[in-house]
């Protein structure tokens, strides 16, 4: 890809950008440098190659940072895709809530052990216990099943 990305450089935008630059420093029209410029680049003018390949390693870093720009842009786009399609019922990301939850209660959710779940809930404080439970509900790690009463009774197994 990097190779493809000099010889594109190489054989088209530095020419042409040179050639432009040299017109507008020469006050003339850009075709008129071009029989020049080539006569230079075949005799290997020393100051001129010299000029040259500055501008070429310039204009090779200007792609390689716009090709890196866009890719990053390209992948923020894709996780935020992403991100949008996992999240719950109550507009929370499931992953994000797992991450935040005590060990304890990962564990639970790693074990699908509802009645040691419903144990550590237990010994939370209450308050504590409710905005984990409102968390997972708004996440969807935790969905209540139809027979629930409140929000912190614990969901049946999922299977």
């Amino acid at each position: 890809k990097q190779w493809y990305q000099r010889r594109v450089a190489i054989t088209a935008g530095i020419v042409m950008q040179y050639i432009l630059e040299l017109a507008k420093t020469m006050e003339v029209p850009p075709i008129a440098c071009v029989p020049s410029f080539f006569t230079k680049i075949k005799t290997c003018d020393a100051k001129y190659m010299e000029g040259f390949n500055s501008e070429l390693k310039a204009f090779i870093a200007r792609i390689e940072r716009r090709s890196k720009e866009k890719t990053d842009k390209l992948m923020a786009e894709i996780e935020a895709e992403e991100r949008e399609k996992r999240l719950g019922p109550g507009g929370l990301d499931p992953q994000e809530v797992y991450e935040e939850l005590p060990a304890e209660l990962q564990n639970c959710f790693d074990t699908k052990d509802i009645g040691k779940l419903q144990e550590v809930l237990t010994t939370m404080k209450p308050d504590e216990a409710q905005i984990w439970l409102k968390k997972c509900i708004d996440s969807g790690l935790w969905v209540p099943g139809p027979s629930d009463d409140t929000e912190d009774a614990p969901p049946p197994p999922e299977e």
